[in-house]
């Protein structure tokens, strides 16, 4: 029983831990306006160096091409721009451990409530879910729902990784003694 009840009292510690440095509303904005800004550059290199394969590759007239893109339905190309920018932004926050551009810009990152590292399966459905519509004004509540569903948090990686650091060296004296 005294085993739950460190176990818990470790978890409340890491959990406010997470809570004190998490990052400002307007720090969240600043770090969607520069992935957001980041996508469009990836998605226009993309189109530029799909236009140059069909120009030189196909008989697909890029004009013609282009124009078909447009005409498609406006609902299904928004809901597959936002898959698209849920699943670009999975792979950046993935292999950066939780750091996008704008993370790494503004000094913040990923972490689970808990303070464990997130996995794969983390960062795939948590990024996924920004094709959530109206999840991009999300930000002007607590936490976005991308966060609050799956147990997420922004915070300031500095003051975070210090604060975590001392904690644990604290625990580990107390269990070394």
């Amino acid at each position: 029983m005294l085993f739950l009840a460190n176990f818990f009292t470790q978890m409340a510690r890491l959990f406010k831990i997470v809570e004190d440095h998490k990052a400002s509303k307007w720090l969240r904005f600043a770090n969607y306006c520069i992935d957001l800004a980041v996508i469009y550059v990836l998605a226009i290199l993309f189109y530029a160096i799909l236009g140059i394969y069909l120009a030189l590759f196909t008989d697909v007239n890029v004009d013609e091409f282009a124009n078909n893109m447009e005409e498609n339905n406006s609902f299904l190309d928004k809901i597959a721009s936002l898959l698209i920018y849920g699943f670009l932004m999975f792979l950046i926050e993935f292999f950066s451990k939780g750091r996008s551009l704008g993370k790494l810009i503004t000094g913040t990152m990923v972490v689970k409530t808990d303070a464990s590292p997130l996995t794969l399966k983390d960062y795939f459905i948590r990024n996924i879910s920004r094709a959530i519509p109206f999840d991009q004004l999300s930000f002007l509540g607590n936490n976005e729902w991308h966060d609050t569903i799956f147990d997420t948090r922004v915070v300031n990686k500095k003051n975070f990784e210090k604060d975590r650091s001392l904690k644990l060296d604290l625990d580990n004296l107390g269990n070394n003694s």
